[in-house]
């Protein structure tokens, strides 16, 4: 289906909308950029033929591409057109599943910017969680490529602060930098959902204030089941993905299906 024609067919027939013409056009052109295999030396249409395509003026074409250029999506190039900025496709994703190790073998080709790090008095549900009412807070800006991919914040118990010290751990991963201290990860409890960017995560994330972010919450336990560390990253949902091995459980009128250990 062409959705081009479906924005513009809903917008002729005088169709409720829930989000303004120019942002479901935002929508779908960053849906080709991020999801699909473009030939980077290969200019997009121009602004005539997409506001045609679109049946909307150049004003709100010129409007959509500003906005994917501030993004890092787009290259304009004077006199020549406007160019996908990289080559992208489901190889560009992370997948934030259960384990540990994917995200951690993905984070090593990534880097990390430490915004905060700093002993906090935690809110009660971390506290709860950590049985620590003081902890270090960590405040992480991921990166790859110079593309923003992550906003994480972590919370040490005070138990464990002592042994992370900002400049040794540098960029590593909080949970890696406690393996080498003693204190191993063994289990964790994952709770994933989404939430609506503020400005401050727009601007942290290239993001548009108000568009849906993942959330991922995670608390880590020792082989002891001793809470170690909580985190809570928020995602852009084109740069990270959910992927999980599910096993028929049961056969019947209801099937039930499992993830696969």
């Amino acid at each position: 289906m062409d959705t081009s024609k479906e924005i513009a067919k809903g917008r002729r027939a005088g169709q409720p909308r829930i989000q303004p013409l120019y942002h479901q056009i935002y929508i779908h052109l960053r849906q080709l950029l991020t999801e699909t295999e473009l030939d980077t030396s290969k200019a997009l249409p121009s602004e005539p033929a997409l506001a045609a395509r679109y049946g909307v003026s150049r004003v709100t074409i010129r409007k959509t591409l500003d906005q994917l250029e501030s993004e890092g999506l787009v290259n304009r190039v004077h006199g020549k057109g406007t160019f996908p900025a990289r080559a992208s496709g489901p190889q560009d994703k992370a997948n934030i599943s259960s384990g540990l190790d994917n995200l951690l073998s993905f984070e090593a080709r990534t880097s990390a910017v430490n915004l905060g790090w700093e002993m906090v008095t935690a809110d009660e549900p971390i506290a709860r969680q950590l049985d620590s009412r003081v902890c270090l807070r960590i405040t992480r800006l991921r990166s790859r490529e110079g593309a923003p991919m992550s906003f994480t914040t972590l919370h040490v118990p005070e138990r464990y602060a002592h042994l992370l010290n900002e400049e040794e751990t540098a960029d590593e991963p909080i949970v890696r930098a406690l393996d080498r201290k003693g204190v191993s990860a063994q289990r964790a409890e994952q709770v994933i959902s989404a939430i609506a960017a503020s400005a401050m995560l727009a601007r942290q994330l290239h993001v548009k204030a108000g568009s849906p972010l993942i959330v991922m919450r995670r608390v880590l336990f020792d082989q002891s089941h001793v809470p170690v560390l909580h985190q809570e990253s928020r995602y852009p949902p084109d740069r990270f993905e959910y992927r999980m091995t599910l096993s028929r459980l049961s056969v019947g009128p209801v099937a039930q299906w499992g993830p696969t250990a």
